[in-house]
């Protein structure tokens, strides 16, 4: 199915919030974020004007590629200002808004979350807060389907072992949130 004009706006408002929790992995924080998610949709938006939602993967590629490259120059710039003004730089920002889910609880599925190597952060990402498919994450990473599929794997086991002692406490939201119910 084709996108036609305002199908654009529509398919903006559906996949705009999965791509910015995507791209939450990569900044340092949400403002970088929806920088990025902006940046991309008009990059692609750009280079396929008739393009459809199955391309939806080379839409997270780029938010990725995006990311990552405000990500190295924002390290560079801060490494730059912190020997310049004899600083220490900055603590990292928070992944989820933590307006929205207690406090507590978000500091302890960020931290569990933020302990995974970058290559499984980047997995669980797609595949629980970005809704894609092994195929399609393997086609945004340029990784085999079974490696992504064995990060996915090795991510969950880490966070369930990471998260046990809190079982009891992430329990009593999980029915509200069904990211914490897929990783305990």
């Amino acid at each position: 199915m084709r996108l036609e004009k305002p199908d654009w706006k529509d398919f903006f408002d559906e996949v705009a919030p999965r791509l910015l929790l995507y791209a939450r992995q990569w900044t340092a924080s949400h403002a970088d974020a929806e920088d990025v998610v902006q940046m991309a949709f008009v990059r692609f938006w750009r280079r396929f004007p008739n393009s459809d939602r199955k391309n939806l993967p080379l839409l997270y590629a780029s938010v990725r590629s995006i990311a990552l490259d405000l990500r190295r120059s924002g390290q560079r710039r801060a490494a730059r200002e912190s020997l310049a003004l004899g600083t220490p730089e900055q603590e990292e920002a928070h992944f989820f808004d933590t307006s929205i889910q207690d406090r507590e609880t978000a500091h302890i599925v960020q931290a569990a979350v933020s302990g995974l190597p970058d290559e499984q952060r980047e997995v669980l990402a797609l595949r629980i807060w970005g809704g894609l498919t092994f195929a399609e994450i393997a086609k945004i990473t340029g990784d085999s389907i079974n490696t992504v599929a064995a990060r996915h794997r090795y991510a969950l086991e880490t966070l369930a072992t990471r998260l046990a002692p809190f079982r009891e406490d992430l329990a009593a939201i999980s029915a509200s949130d069904p990211t914490i119910e897929t990783i305990q």
